[in-house]
């Protein structure tokens, strides 16, 4: 069965880096993205074990036509049938969200980015309002310092 799998295997993998180039796009698009690679990944681990999707459904407890949304990335797994998956098919989760985390891809890389810009300008306006300060202070003591001297000459 695995042998008669092989070009189905071979052609899922073939899948799996066009969707991985559009991730970054939004964050909605993030989502369609790792639906659909964790659909692709699921259906590969499927066939590499021989299995039929009904066979899956039973083992987890969902319909075939509900394995079929999650291979092509229609429905999100939730967190128990994931963890249902893992206990079927004997494998890490990690597995079906591999290709996204080995290629460095991250969810809150623009979030991070929209802090760090935000701390960035809170800084600049800090830095802005301790030069402020600093020259306030300095105008100050050259102000104290000339009435010093006039008061001295008087």
């Amino acid at each position: 069965m695995y042998l008669k799998n092989q070009d189905k295997i071979a052609e899922i993998s073939h899948l799996i880096p066009p969707n991985l180039n559009m991730f970054g796009v939004s964050a909605d698009q993030n989502e369609k993205v790792l639906r659909k690679i964790y659909g692709l990944q699921l259906k590969k681990m499927r066939l590499m074990r021989g299995y039929t999707q009904t066979k899956v459904a039973n083992a987890v407890n969902v319909t075939f036509q509900q394995i079929q949304k999650y291979e092509k990335g229609v429905n999100a797994v939730s967190v128990i049938n994931e963890l249902k998956f893992c206990e079927f098919f004997d494998c890490d989760r990690g597995y079906f969200v591999q290709p996204i985390t080995e290629n460095g891809y991250k969810f809150l890389k623009q979030k991070k980015n929209k802090l760090k810009s935000s701390l960035e300008d809170n800084r600049s306006e800090l830095d802005a309002i301790s030069d402020m300060t600093y020259i306030e202070e300095r105008n100050q003591f050259y102000h104290k310092r000339k009435r010093e001297k006039n008061d001295n000459q008087e």
